[in-house]
């Protein structure tokens, strides 16, 4: 073993201990909150709030799960930074944006907490589960379609989206390494869920829009809060509902009245407003059939059931009462599919240019381009709406990346699949429960992108499967045993 020189060794600075982290943390963020008084007060106050998530995740590696299901549905810090832009993402009649945000900030904060403090060894961020190979193989082939994609830079974009969709699902384990973690991580995205619907009230009620005003234009009034799309908005609803469900029976009789039943109260009025009806569906099927998959009672179930069945009504009343256009919204069902959000134009074209290009597509993220140069003729002209992104992801998946990427896509879905039966067969019940819905999130992402876009670009996505590596993680732990609470009864 090679032994560094004692001189060199006296001149080591020493490691700064974790208090200081904080204090840091604390000053720069007081600093420039000051400066935010005086000039450029949105600028300044994101970085204040940066620099005091930097102090908090330094100080506490464990924190970053939390932090990060707080910043993830700010997509309205997308406005802040003019590079890195694609029309993948967002939809919802939006000029490009940037694939920076808050929450992939974040995910660079998370990297740099693991080079810096990382509190384990730093080669347990590669998580050990049957995820791993396909993620590999599917960035291969997004990173491969680079080299021959009708529009090359979006290629790129989207490839370098996936990096921090990928740090993301590594990075998260890494640091949601036991229950409290776990248990911090998911409260913080029921808050968030919690604090948006009363800012989707809000709007309701005042008609103030944050972004994409056009949202409120002709009396037809669709709530999304700092999300670009209300799709995506009531996507993200949905998934705290769940979140918050599973969680009912394993906490305390004051967080269940006090915490997460106001929030599923909102949560639900709140994706009445966002006139969602692709997520009203979802909802309908994918609520009912996570309460039956607890590991509760039969009569627990029932309870459950019951309870959520009485909110969506009052709510529906409610709404129904007051908002002529909830009814209009609710009359379009008779569209049949279409009313859901899909464009059968846009599909009709993406399997054509599938059968065109079937072995490699036209490219990560080349869907758009490709259509307006090639595919227009498909476009239908009742509809007067400019729409000429795709909005069924298994379409554009298969446009976009052609049989090599839908095979990746397949192997992937395979494992997953078997990954959460095993866990699931095997974790403690509460691990079990927030596995469920953590499975739930992904269902509610698969058949909600098939008619509003979104699928691997979803962050909710690589966040819940991050989360499912960590529960399987602490479950298969010695602590994770011991400190499983008896079933609930």
């Amino acid at each position: 073993m090679i032994r560094r020189p004692r001189a060199l060794q006296s001149l080591a600075l020493p490691a700064p201990p974790p208090e200081a982290w904080l204090v840091a943390g604390v000053l720069a963020a007081t600093a420039l909150a000051c400066a935010a008084l005086f000039s450029h007060a949105a600028m300044f106050a994101g970085l204040a709030a940066g620099s005091l998530a930097a102090g908090v995740a330094l100080y506490e590696p464990r924190a970053i799960g939390p932090l990060l299901a707080l910043a993830l549905p700010l997509e309205i810090s997308k406005l802040a930074f003019p590079f890195l832009q694609t029309r993948s993402e967002l939809g919802g009649g939006l000029d490009p944006t940037s694939i920076v945000d808050a929450g992939r900030i974040m995910v660079a904060m998370a990297f740099a907490v693991w080079l810096i403090r990382p509190g384990r060894a730093r080669a347990d961020v590669i998580p050990v589960s049957p995820l791993t190979l396909p993620l590999a193989l599917l960035f291969a082939v997004f990173a491969l379609s680079s080299l021959y994609a009708i529009n090359v830079s979006a290629a790129r974009t989207e490839t370098l989206r996936l990096v921090f969709s990928l740090g993301t699902f590594a990075l998260v384990p890494f640091f949601v390494r036991d229950r409290a973690a776990l248990r911090w991580t998911l409260y913080a995205f029921v808050a968030s869920v919690a604090a948006l619907s009363v800012a989707g009230i809000y709007q309701q009620a005042t008609g103030t829009f944050f972004w994409n005003a056009g949202l409120g234009l002709f009396g037809e009034r669709r709530i999304n809060t700092t999300f670009a799309d209300p799709n995506h908005f009531a996507r993200f609803l949905l998934e705290g509902i769940v979140i918050a469900m599973m969680l009912w029976f394993y906490v305390e009789r004051r967080v269940k009245l006090a915490f997460l039943l106001p929030t599923m109260a909102l949560a639900i009025l709140t994706l009445v407003f966002t006139g969602s009806r692709g997520a009203w569906v979802v909802g309908i099927v994918a609520l009912p059939v996570a309460v039956m998959a607890l590991p509760i009672e039969r009569q627990l179930r029932l309870r459950m059931l019951g309870l959520g069945a009485a909110l969506l009504v009052l709510a529906a009343v409610a709404v129904s009462a007051f908002n002529p256009y909830f009814a209009k919204r609710v009359n379009t069902f008779t569209f049949g599919f279409e009313a859901a959000g899909a464009r059968p134009y846009l599909v009709k074209a993406g399997l054509n240019m599938f059968s065109d290009h079937a072995i490699t597509g036209v490219g990560a993220g080349g869907y758009q381009s490709s259509f307006e140069s090639d595919y227009l003729r498909y476009k239908d002209p009742k509809i007067k709406a400019n729409v000429t992104i795709s909005h069924t992801s298994l379409v554009t998946i298969m446009a976009e990346l052609g049989v090599i990427g839908f095979a990746a896509l397949a192997f992937l879905a395979v494992r997953w699949a078997w990954y959460m039966r095993t866990l699931l067969r095997e974790a403690p019940p509460d691990l079990r429960a927030a596995a469920v819905g953590l499975a739930m999130i992904s269902v509610i992402i698969v058949f909600g992108s098939q008619t509003e876009g979104r699928f691997l670009e979803d962050p909710y996505l690589w966040f819940a499967a991050g989360l499912a590596v960590a529960i399987d993680t602490i479950s298969r732990s010695p602590a994770g045993r011991v400190g499983a609470p008896p079933d609930a009864t």
